[in-house]
């Protein structure tokens, strides 16, 4: 009885120590510029014991607009850790499509990349087909602050930016400063919350 129970448990591809904990996130950026519009830009997601992931953003793709994404996640904890979830996902509200795309991260030691790409369309204008991708590079100065550099790509319109983020526990306060030179500045001031492993 008990070889048969293990076998159950080896052919069911789970182990003894290998459940995995929830987890998830909820996200809170506040996006001002001078020659752009203020919005909220609200995330929250969540990644099953089993690694599948949801989505939920709103005036990301578009002012007015919502997207709920499906994926899995694979994921790695080791010396250098790593997390990639390709997903799906639809967007309903000013713009109306579909989306695929990807969330990855790289922990090496005090270094952190983290990248976000996507490629949405509409389906009521093949016009307003676009990619997305942003990517932060950052450096763990001290327990409770790191720094780096960001890159927020849209089409051809490339933006370069850096960030200082701000941590207490689960918490943290990240502020982007995009096109710091130049007229065409902004600040993205976000407030986010992690919980699970």
């Amino acid at each position: 009885m008990k070889r048969r129970l293990l076998l159950t448990i080896a052919l069911s591809g789970l182990s003894l120590k290998g459940f995995n904990q929830s987890n998830g996130t909820c996200e809170q950026y506040y996006y001002v510029g001078k020659n752009t519009p203020s919005y909220w830009v609200p995330t929250l997601s969540y990644c099953t014991p089993g690694n599948w992931y949801i989505e939920a953003r709103g005036n990301y793709e578009a002012i007015n607009s919502g997207s709920l994404y499906f994926g899995k996640t694979f994921k790695k904890e080791a010396l250098m850790s790593y997390s990639v979830t390709p997903m799906a996902g639809l967007v309903i509200g000013k713009f109306n499509g579909g989306s695929v795309g990807a969330n990855i991260t790289l922990d090496y030691k005090k270094l952190s990349f983290s990248s976000q790409s996507q490629y949405t369309f509409s389906i009521e204008n093949q016009a307003g087909n676009f990619t997305y991708s942003w990517s932060d590079l950052t450096y763990q100065l001290k327990v409770w602050v790191a720094a780096g550099v960001s890159l927020q790509q849209t089409g051809g319109l490339l933006e370069k930016g850096i960030l200082v983020r701000y941590i207490y526990k689960n918490f943290s306060i990240p502020l982007y400063v995009f096109n710091p030179a130049t007229s065409a500045r902004h600040f993205v001031l976000g407030l986010d919350i992690e919980w699970g492993n």
